[in-house]
């Protein structure tokens, strides 16, 4: 829709004022869009979650099968999350292990053997091949649970779950009618990680908080509780998006069931363990949610909701390819052609970098849970992803293919040639071409947001350094770092 507006303007346009106009106007409009939209964020994120966290006293203890869905991951990796959920106060559970697509026999075997050390309480089963990405086997877990449960509680494969954590998320469903109830997805701290620590919660301390002011926060996939009698009724997992864990939450919003937040911890994971694998991850995570965003502009929802889920959807979305685009167009310009460009022009793209730049400085500043310290780190490692947020959207809409591709979270290295530089490096080229033209105010501030965009690589280098790599590993509770 934004694109058959821009481009009906765009013709009325050239053919009232010409086409220099008509490239001010279209990014006058830009501009203003992003400034709304940056204004809109800021504000959803700011208002303050008036459900308080919801629980009640068990009086029974409702039967829970826990989902564990691997692919290729690390066998000593899983034993220790299945291990921590052999160790849970509660009584009436089983643990379904599922591991599918994983060619080589050396990672599942021994994952296997474990499991068969604990028939009575553990479920293992592997499939050479299964379609579906992520919810193809989650969608197998459904089949291999036992026909009495009443919750299903999702686990990644690097999550260590505390010994209380299902005491807690059952009572916490319990007290709501919610379909489901999503838990902060805490991460074991690494003091050279703060940045992306905090970069990752902030979606659980803005976003998600702010979705349970229409009860309908979206699941986020890990430590993920689910009424099994509603998730049946929307005929399991969705197998058509990356996120399928967005998209299920979707589809309960349309069938009028409410979503819950609860920002109770109940484990930690590991974060990504390079650059190249939080870039991946991260453009899975866009590319899923746009395409969970085109199925959810043809349901009818409160409009409250609508915008809840927009936001929750677009959290990791940005504007930024539009001005990216004209930069290039901009040089090529400057380059190839003899045309007299106006100053405007130039003007409004980097005014479209700036309203990005302050509109998430200010969104990551006015997070008061975090010092000030903490929440410019997280600025900079989300300024620093910024072209994947920017056109992994665009890869989607036009439908080009994407896989499931599982994150790394070990045994990676980041070297100097895995900084971002597309933005910076865009940036400093237009640069060079205002100062050559001698348009020298310009040319200097769009040095400095080069320079911004720059800095905000190498921060997010500095914290996948092969010295913070050789650290990974789950630490213990009491060395992880609280979200208060």
């Amino acid at each position: 829709m934004l694109c058959y507006v821009m481009n009906i303007v765009m013709i009325i346009s050239y053919f009232a004022v010409g086409f220099e106009m008509t490239l001010i106007i279209t990014l006058s409009l830009l501009s203003l869009l992003m400034l709304v939209e940056s204004i809109a964020r800021i504000r959803f994120c700011r208002r303050q979650n008036k459900i308080s966290s919801k629980s009640s006293r068990l009086q029974k203890s409702p039967r829970v099968s826990i989902h564990i869905a691997i692919c290729n991951e690390p066998s000593e990796l899983v034993i220790k999350t299945i291990r921590a959920a052999l160790q849970l106060n509660y009584e009436n559970y089983e643990i379904v292990v599922l591991d599918n697509n994983t060619s080589d026999k050396k990672l599942w075997k021994p994952v296997r053997e474990f499991c068969n050390r604990y028939p009575e309480k553990v479920i293992f089963k592997h499939f050479d091949k299964l379609d579906g990405y992520k919810a193809g086997a989650l969608n197998q877990c459904l089949k291999l649970m036992h026909p009495a449960t009443e919750y299903i509680f999702t686990v990644d494969a690097d999550y260590i779950l505390k010994p209380d954590s299902l005491c807690k998320a059952v009572a916490v469903i319990n007290g709501t009618d919610a379909a489901v109830v999503q838990f902060p997805q805490h991460y074991t701290l690494h003091h050279e990680r703060h940045g992306l620590f905090n970069e990752l919660e902030h979606f659980f301390s803005g976003y998600a908080e702010a979705g349970n002011r229409s009860l309908s926060t979206l699941p986020t996939g890990t430590l993920s509780m689910v009424r099994v009698e509603s998730l049946l009724s929307v005929s399991g997992w969705p197998t058509d998006s990356l996120t399928e864990d967005a998209h299920l939450g979707i589809k309960f919003l349309s069938e009028k069931f409410t979503t819950y937040f609860s920002n109770q911890i109940l484990g930690q994971g590991v974060m990504p363990g390079s650059i190249a694998d939080l870039r991946k991850q991260r453009h899975r995570w866009v590319y899923g949610n746009t395409q969970c965003f085109l199925k959810f502009c043809s349901l009818r929802v409160q409009d409250q909701c609508k915008l809840s889920v927009f936001m929750q959807l677009s959290a990791w979305v940005n504007l930024l390819s539009f001005p990216i685009v004209f930069s290039l167009i901009y040089i090529l310009a400057e380059i190839f052609t003899s045309w007299q460009i106006s100053d405007w022009i130039p003007m409004l793209i980097l005014s479209q970098f700036s309203i990005y730049v302050f509109g998430k400085l200010f969104l990551f500043l006015s997070n008061s849970k975090n010092t000030f310290q903490y929440n410019f780190k997280a600025f900079l490692i989300h300024l620093a992803l910024s072209f994947e947020m920017a056109f992994s959207p665009i890869m989607a809409l036009i439908g080009m293919p994407a896989s499931f591709v599982t994150t790394s979270k070990f045994a990676s290295v980041s070297s100097l040639k895995h900084i971002p530089l597309r933005i910076p490096t865009l940036l400093f080229m237009m640069t060079m071409l205002l100062f050559a033209v001698g348009k020298t105010g310009i040319a200097m501030y769009s040095l400095q947001v080069s320079l911004l965009f720059l800095l905000s690589g190498i921060y997010l280098y500095s914290e996948f350094t092969p010295k913070s790599i050789n650290q990974l590993k789950i630490l213990p509770d009491e060395n992880s770092h609280s979200r208060a």
